[in-house]
């Protein structure tokens, strides 16, 4: 199986401690990593540090300021 391409960016609306390692900041974002056919794969919940460092090599779908 091969690494994900792409991320979807989505707003945390729980609170959650960031998932990045020794992290103890508040998650504000949760990074879902799609598939080659863009299905969900696994998601995390991280801080907009680690969120930005965690896909820094991606393609990013930013939906976090989508109102509906």
């Amino acid at each position: 199986m091969t690494e994900p391409q792409v991320v979807e960016l989505w707003p945390c609306g729980y609170v959650a401690k960031c998932s990045a390692r020794e992290c103890r900041r508040r998650a504000n974002t949760i990074l879902r990593y799609l598939d080659n056919q863009e299905r969900p794969d696994r998601q995390i919940n991280a801080c907009d540090t680690n969120a930005n460092e965690l896909c820094a090599e991606l393609r990013v779908i930013d939906r976090r300021r989508d109102s509906g």
